[in-house]
């Protein structure tokens, strides 16, 4: 059984911003939509109505690298406390990446 890492997501603000803007209007209103993610705004910018990017606030994104290095840090060191013969990286990865479905 693997146990997944607690996701602390205190970090949102409760009154979060999400606004679609086409990749044309960012190019021309960057410095305005940058100010609006300094206030904790999340912008996606979207190509013919679907969502490409985001600009998100630097702490949000660094949140998200820290969960993901948690997250793998965690699933290594299950990895190489399982019983049995070494398995190269790549092979442990794709198995419980194969094993994370729906």
């Amino acid at each position: 059984m693997v146990t997944q890492p607690t996701v602390d997501i205190s970090f949102r603000a409760t009154d979060t911003v999400h606004v679609e803007v086409s990749i044309s209007h960012a190019r021309a209103h960057l410095p305005e939509l940058l100010d609006e993610v300094r206030e904790g705004a999340t912008i996606y910018l979207t190509r013919y109505g679907k969502r490409l990017a985001a600009l998100v606030p630097a702490e949000a994104a660094e949140h998200l690298e820290q969960l993901e290095d948690t997250y793998w840090s965690t699933r290594a060191n299950q990895a190489a406390n399982s019983p049995g013969m070494p398995v190269p990286w790549t092979d442990v990865v794709a198995e419980l990446e194969a094993n994370d479905g729906p």
